[in-house]
């Protein structure tokens, strides 16, 4: 069976340049530059002011908890993949999709992006499962708050990176 999250990410930046951003390549490309582990291919299969990004990234053993280590039968490579349809008024859609190799698991759910008073936030529901006998159930919980911490830490490298193109 599979464990339902949901969170909701704010920022301080209006719908359209967050979209905007969110579809490009030079977020994508920043983020990337010092992952010395991990692979990014971004395309537009929707046309202009959408995107498919994947990326694909192999975890350091020291990242990875403990019960994790041990039913892994081999290093650990997470992809995802964000799929961001076009603006529709002031709202847009996505999906995502997470696997892991090493271990059976999938991840999957939607974005919603939407204004706010203060600039714009990002509503993520999705699902986790890990086919792993015995341990699966308590593994799931891990990769809801990986997921969690992946899409804080995006959350605050694009705020900063926002920041810095506002400073020049």
């Amino acid at each position: 069976m599979a464990r339902k999250f949901g969170f909701t990410l704010s920022y301080p930046i209006p719908v359209a340049d967050l979209h905007a951003a969110l579809t490009g390549e030079e977020l994508w490309r920043d983020r990337f530059a010092g992952a010395p582990t991990a692979t990014l291919d971004l395309s537009h299969p929707g046309g202009p002011g959408t995107s498919r990004v994947e990326m694909n990234e192999t975890i350091r053993q020291d990242k990875i908890p403990g019960l994790v280590r041990k039913v892994l039968k081999s290093e650990l490579v997470v992809t995802r993949i964000d799929n961001w349809q076009a603006l529709t008024g002031s709202t847009a859609a996505g999906t995502f999709e997470g696997t892991s190799s090493a271990i059976s698991s999938e991840m999957k759910g939607t974005y919603e992006l939407r204004p706010t008073a203060e600039g714009s936030e990002i509503v993520i529901s999705g699902s986790v499962k890990v086919k792993v006998p015995l341990v699966g159930g308590a593994i799931e919980p891990l990769a809801e708050q990986l997921q969690r911490r992946v899409a804080e830490s995006e959350r605050k490298f694009i705020v900063k990176w926002f920041d810095e193109r506002a400073e020049v």
